[in-house]
């Protein structure tokens, strides 16, 4: 019986067809497996990218701070030259015009990565053996004189290397009550440690305006820098409204003050500061928040400059990641660094 020639054109059409069909189909997942391979290719490749940015500004940064002078404005790259040596009135410590501030101002680092350096003189120390200075700022956040007086020595008595309970204190039997870890009898390692505390943790829960993270030091003196404090604590610190701390911000920025003396003078404004409790030049001990642009986290490095030091230039003392500073809710004065441009040796100024 001889088979219908149309039925076999039919049935090889429909092969035909259905073998393209699932060729197509086959093509459309290869390109699917393939875009989604250059996808991931690409992220890795722009995450590396970013990893390799953050660690060329992190190690160009510890090189400039090791190596560069330090003025009353902030660290510069710019080297003394014979004639200012042989001045007898000039300043070594004057500003120059290209610091990069150590207030916290935002900066342009390496790639897409930004960052920003801030002395620890600028801020509160918690460490300290005289609390005095963390205890009068307290006044801007607590009204109630008891509960700052058990703040402060439960900080006392966590720090402190006995077991004494200090006056409205708390001591380990304390802290086994409320089934909380003991004190550690010694300093505190980071600012945020002080949640550990007790009372701070709930303090601060319902205090969310006193900023641990970029107020506090682990600072074992209570001496300020007027020059190096970021915005939003010198405003408090001194309660200034936002106009006069804006202009103040500005000024010390070009003309950055010397003394207490001079401070009061130019500002106008009716302090009584103790002059032992204030220095004006950045300390050796800072830290740096380096983060990649529009990202949601930020790493931040506290550290020591130790030029004479067995251990190398700079020493480490913690290091752990905050929320990018992009994201923070304080106005940001981003600037362009010029010291990046000789430090990778593309000097722009022309020297």
């Amino acid at each position: 019986m001889v088979a219908n020639p149309q039925k076999q054109q039919g049935f090889i059409l429909a092969a035909v067809l259905w073998v393209l069909a699932i060729m197509l189909i086959a093509v459309g997942i290869f390109h699917a497996y393939v875009q989604r391979k250059l996808e991931i290719g690409l992220q890795a490749k722009a995450h590396i990218q970013q990893q390799l940015d953050n660690q060329s500004t992190e190690q160009t940064l510890l090189y400039l701070l090791s190596t560069s002078r330090m003025t009353l404005a902030g660290m510069t790259f710019s080297p003394l030259t014979q004639a200012q040596l042989l001045d007898e009135n000039f300043s070594y410590t004057a500003a120059v015009g290209d610091e990069l501030l150590m207030d916290g101002t935002v900066y342009q680092g390496v790639g897409t990565s930004g960052f920003s350096v801030q002395d620890n003189g600028g801020l509160l120390a918690i460490n300290a053996p005289d609390i005095s200075v963390l205890s009068n700022f307290m006044d801007h956040f607590e009204r109630d004189p008891g509960t700052k007086t058990r703040l402060m020595g439960a900080l006392q008595d966590y720090i402190d290397a006995d077991d004494l309970l200090s006056l409205s204190g708390a001591e380990k039997l304390d802290y086994a009550a409320k089934n909380m870890p003991p004190p550690t009898n010694d300093y505190l390692r980071t600012p945020l440690e002080l949640k550990r505390v007790m009372g701070w943790q709930e303090w601060l829960v319902e205090h969310p305006e006193f900023d641990v993270q970029n107020w506090l030091s682990i600072g074992r003196f209570s001496i300020m820098n007027l020059n190096t404090m970021p915005r939003s604590l010198f405003a408090k610190y001194l309660n200034l409204n936002e106009q006069l701390t804006d202009q103040l911000i500005a000024e010390r920025k070009t003309n950055p003050f010397h003394s207490v003396e001079e401070f009061v003078l130019r500002t106008g404004l009716l302090l009584t500061l103790d002059e032992e409790r204030y220095r004006f030049l950045p300390g050796n001990e800072m830290r740096l928040k380096i983060w990649n642009k529009g990202g949601s986290q930020a790493r931040l490095i506290s550290l020591q400059l130790t030029p004479n030091g067995l251990l190398g230039p700079w020493l480490v003392d913690y290091e752990y990641s905050v929320q990018s500073v992009e994201n923070n809710n304080e106005a940001l004065a981003i600037r362009q660094s010029t010291l990046f441009n000789t430090a990778l040796g593309d000097d722009r100024r022309g020297h």
